[in-house]
């Protein structure tokens, strides 16, 4: 009644092959991470991963994967939605890029501790109001979702008992 599925034929896995995949991928969907793109092309070519590492070193020397440029753009995008350093920091990791690169776009953010707490304080009274927070567990969920979108414990303490009067 059914016709089976004609199988296609294995494709020969090659040099070319994968370091055309990478560059499809990262033109259909943008930039990735060589940690990132190496994880794709090692699960698509599982049979045979001798020639991932070759291709992912023909992008890097034509600077098609930049780790750094992306790790930065990634930070600024970061740092414009009010996100603190250390939700920014977990991010950057979770993407795989290395602890140096990420240090080294974390510290080039030209932001301060005042900075930071006016963010953290626009997020308190997003979600909160602006009168300062008494009742324990209404403070308690406060601090839990300001230092879950990465601030200091310091920097969200402030935020949640600031009040205008203060000012």
């Amino acid at each position: 009644m059914y016709k089976k599925k004609q199988s296609a034929k294995p494709q020969v896995i090659s040099y070319e092959r994968v370091k055309s995949y990478m560059q499809w991928m990262i033109e259909r969907y943008g930039d990735y991470s060589a940690k990132a793109i190496l994880q794709k092309a090692n699960l698509l070519f599982k049979d045979d991963t001798q020639f991932n590492e070759p291709a992912l070193e023909y992008l890097i020397e034509r600077d098609i994967i930049n780790d750094l440029r992306y790790a930065q753009r990634l930070t600024n995008s970061l740092t414009e939605k009010n996100i603190g350093p250390n939700k920014i920091k977990e991010k950057l990791y979770a993407k795989g890029f290395s602890s140096q690169t990420i240090n080294e776009c974390v510290s080039a953010i030209e932001t301060t501790d005042e900075d930071y707490f006016e963010k953290a304080l626009m997020l308190k009274i997003r979600k909160f109001g602006i009168e300062p927070i008494e009742e324990l567990k209404l403070k308690q969920k406060a601090l839990r979702h300001l230092i879950t979108k990465g601030f200091s414990y310091s920097i969200a303490n402030q935020a949640v008992s600031y009040s205008d009067e203060e000012a």
